[in-house]
């Protein structure tokens, strides 16, 4: 790859090596020391200042928004698509809802419109809280109000179109109702609240008010508001929605500013239940004294809030009661007539019968468990029959995740067959690679094991390890907040420990946490494990001549103790290959990489994302070492394994489309590079969630095609679009749009555009100044750029 100054170079590290530009800096070994020495120094300067908060966004353009929000309570009468705005239902820190009539004269129909106040989507930005609207308009559930359209009005206002809903407030229908009635009704509110967190939906806002009960007596759950997306914004963001919530119902480390989880529902599910009823009955206080409890000690999820619940309306034991006077006293309720009659006849055999009782009752319970566990087995294989789908084949996962659901119904009173399958469950959804649905089947498994007062360190654990995958790092350490007393559990402890430290970029304290890991390692393969963490964590230390020396050491050790495990080794040849690529020895680098990948064929085969991401990898090599057409040979293949294996868009072929098209521009096959980066945007489109850096990436590399080909009317497009991402994404003022400004100066000189050739810039240099100082170098690279414009 061939550069032609520092800014080139600094554009590409940006692309590739985000995450730790020095060691993109040092994987590239033919630059002169001049050049090298600039791109130093702009690494040095990019890295001492920070992007613009989003509080400062916000206090800028305060004043503006919340005039707008006043503005929304005047929109009666006007248009939204073929709604009229009728009348004003409510409004609240979320934005306003309006009753809304069909004015199209196709059909009479009468919607609920909330338009989210112009405050909410500058907390969130308006792509979030866009996006969030989205996921809402997904959710389909019989008590949650069905949201029929999103969009955006043309001042820019997110709305959407919701079913209204005619019926009573849930405190005016808890009035006239029986406690009994109103359990039912919480039930399935629950269930409701439940199937949102499945689809990866808090509410964040549950009070009686946001509960309507309809005409037939059936809750719908409605105003989610954005409470998920500003779950995931910077603290000032989150203290401003934290002024709009009901402060007797929302949970205490919501009010204390803490992230969104689940568990915040559960509590305030538990003051709902607490206000709607009016029994003062110990059952029900447990119940709702254990919802609203500390967050650890509370309901893991909300489904065992409603078992509970549902306990109590059937007069069976709740899971926070287990004596057996208890027990037998609910026996009793439940079948009073039989108890009776049975009285005198226990008491007459129970001396004959207990000795044979012992000897028959273990062997009859696990002959029952067995049977019903392998009814269960069978309806798991005759729902992977394309018969019982009409037609349609079912993936793995989808069969796991609707089989989890069962396990709750089909073994509610067989709570060790619930446990194992849901932990096994549970791992098979880990080793696919699905950490959020593995974690319902987990967290099922460690509420069974929570209920029955036992400590289960090993699955917190697993927990812990899919919410690090998921990058829910507080969470994570949330549950490893206590030490496990058992010192053979200390090892793992301190890996996740350290695991979560390298996510929050602590780098230092995750080394001290893997080294007091190895304290209490108790054999050689819990050992490699660490080692190789530590191994990629010294990397972001700059360490990288230590790196390899412990790379090299977990492959010593697998080959000496554990020479039968053939993945292990070849991923730990394939480790070493990448330590020794970012030092820039890429001929020995080859030398472990290529070994390894034909070990992985072995057992993988060549269809696998592990073959994927190997061949990407030497791929890179390969372009280091010039030889390009190979690399773009190799990156062919890893898109076609990403392909076949993926049935649905993912965001791995999306890169895959991307890197290929990258090494596809530097040898100048413009129609191929262009090809690969559009079909990496249209995979973006269609992914569920929206991948900032995929979209990014693609569009780029199109502009540049455009730009090199001389399309020039398209560059100027496709580089207007890029801005508009960048702005959204990392706001004006970021150096990535600085570069991007740069990058689209010869554009607008081909264009004959030349004052905003000059403007562009001179807007790249204030970026670049307010980010580096004057004396970037940066800054006399694009002013050298602005000589030469200035002078045609």
């Amino acid at each position: 790859m061939t550069f032609n100054d520092a800014l080139s170079v600094f554009d590409h590290l940006l692309d590739n090596y985000s995450q730790n530009l020095t060691a993109g800096l040092n994987s590239i070994v033919e630059l002169s020391p001049q050049l090298r020495d600039e791109v130093t120094a702009l690494i040095a300067a990019h890295e001492q200042n920070v992007q613009q908060t989003l509080f400062s966004n916000i206090i800028a353009t305060q004043v503006d928004t919340l005039d707008t929000d006043k503005d929304l309570l005047s929109l009666t009468g006007e248009q939204i698509q073929h709604f009229k705005l009728k009348t004003l239902l409510g409004s609240g820190g979320m934005g306003v809802v309006y009753l809304a009539e069909r004015c199209d004269g196709q059909l009479e129909q009468q919607v609920a419109i909330k338009i989210i106040a112009p405050s909410i989507t500058l907390l969130t930005s308006k792509e979030l809280a866009f996006k969030e609207a989205q996921y809402l308009a997904r959710l389909n559930h019989p008590n949650i109000a069905k949201v029929y359209d999103v969009g955006t009005t043309e001042s820019g206002l997110i709305y959407l179109i919701m079913e209204y809903i005619e019926g009573e407030p849930l405190q005016q229908f808890c009035a006239t109702r029986t406690d009994d009635d109103i359990l039912k009704l919480l039930i399935k509110i629950c269930d409701a609240v439940s199937y949102s967190h499945q689809n990866r939906i808090i509410h964040g806002d549950l009070k009686p008010e946001n509960v309507l009960v309809d005409k037939l007596g059936e809750p719908k759950l409605v105003d989610f508001g954005v409470a998920h997306t500003l779950s995931e914004q910077s603290n000032a963001t989150y203290s401003a929605y934290i002024n709009g919530l009901s402060r007797d119902y929302a949970s205490p480390e919501q009010l204390a500013g803490e992230p969104l989880t689940t568990q915040s529902d559960v509590y305030s599910l538990g003051k709902v239940l607490e206000r709607s009823l009016a029994t003062e009955c110990e059952e029900l206080k447990s119940i709702i004294a254990h919802a609203c409890d500390i967050k650890s000690q509370r309901y893991t999820n909300v489904m065992a809030l409603a078992q509970d619940i549902e306990r109590y309306c059937n007069i069976e034991p709740i899971s926070l009661k287990s004596s057996h006077i208890y027990r037998g006293n609910k026996f009793i309720r439940r079948n009073p007539v039989t108890s009776m009659l049975g009285v005198s006849f226990i008491i007459s055999l129970v001396a004959f019968s207990t000795a044979l009782w012992q000897q028959n009752s273990a062997l009859e319970k696990e002959q029952k468990l067995a049977n019903h566990a392998l009814e269960f087995m069978f309806d798991t294989f005759n729902q992977s029959n394309p018969e019982v789908n009409l037609g349609k084949p079912i993936l793995a996962k989808d069969l796991l995740i609707k089989q989890q659901k069962k396990t709750i119904l089909e073994f509610s009173d067989n709570p060790t067959i619930q446990y194992r399958l849901n932990k096994k469950i549970g791992d098979s959804l880990t080793a696919l690679g699905e950490y959020e649905s593995a974690n319902v089947a987990y967290q099922q498994a460690l509420s069974i094991s929570t209920n029955q007062q036992k400590s289960d360190f090993w699955l917190i654990s697993e927990i812990a390890e899919n919410s690090i995958q998921l990058s829910q790092f507080s969470e994570a350490d949330e549950l490893l907040s206590s030490k496990p007393k058992s010192e053979s559990a200390l090892a793992r402890y301190y890996l996740l420990k350290g695991r979560i430290q390298v996510g929050l970029e602590n780098y230092k304290s995750a080394d001290t946490l893997y080294n007091r890991a190895l304290n209490y390692v108790l054999d050689h393969k819990q050992k490699t494990e660490i080692l190789a963490d530590q191994a990629i964590n010294l990397l972001n230390l700059s360490r990288y001549q230590d790196s390899i020396k412990l790379r090299m050491q977990v492959l010593k050790i697998l080959t000496t103790h554990y020479p039968e495990d053939l993945s292990s080794i070849a991923n730990a040849q394939h480790e070493v290959s990448i330590a020794l690529h970012n030092i820039g020895k890429y001929q020995e680098s080859l030398e472990y990489a290529l070994p390894a990948l034909n070990q992985s064929i072995e057992i993988y085969s060549k269809k696998h994302p592990i073959i994927a991401e190997q061949m990407s990898n030497i791929a890179n090599t390969y372009s280091e070492l010039k030889q390009t057409q190979k690399a773009i040979d190799m990156l062919t293949e890893a898109k076609d394994v990403l392909q076949q294996f993926y049935v649905e868009p993912h965001t791995d072929v999306g890169f895959a489309h991307t890197y290929l098209g990258n090494a596809q521009l530097d040898l100048k096959q413009h129609d191929a590079a262009q090809a690969n980066f559009q079909q990496a945007l249209a995979i973006h489109k269609q992914l569920q969630h929206s991948d900032a850096h995929l979209e990014v990436g693609a569009l780029n590399g199109l502009a540049l095609v455009y730009r090199n080909t001389q399309q020039y009317e398209k560059a100027k497009s496709a580089f207007i679009d890029l801005l508009e991402l960048i702005n959204q994404e990392y706001g004006q003022e970021h150096p990535r749009r600085g570069l991007v400004l740069v990058n689209s100066i010869p554009v607008y000189q081909a264009l004959g555009n030349k004052e905003q050739a000059i403007a562009y810039g001179r807007e790249a240099i204030n970026i670049f100044t307010k980010q580096y100082g004057q004396d970037s170098h940066l800054i006399e690279i694009v002013q050298k750029r602005l000589d030469e414009v200035q002078s045609l």
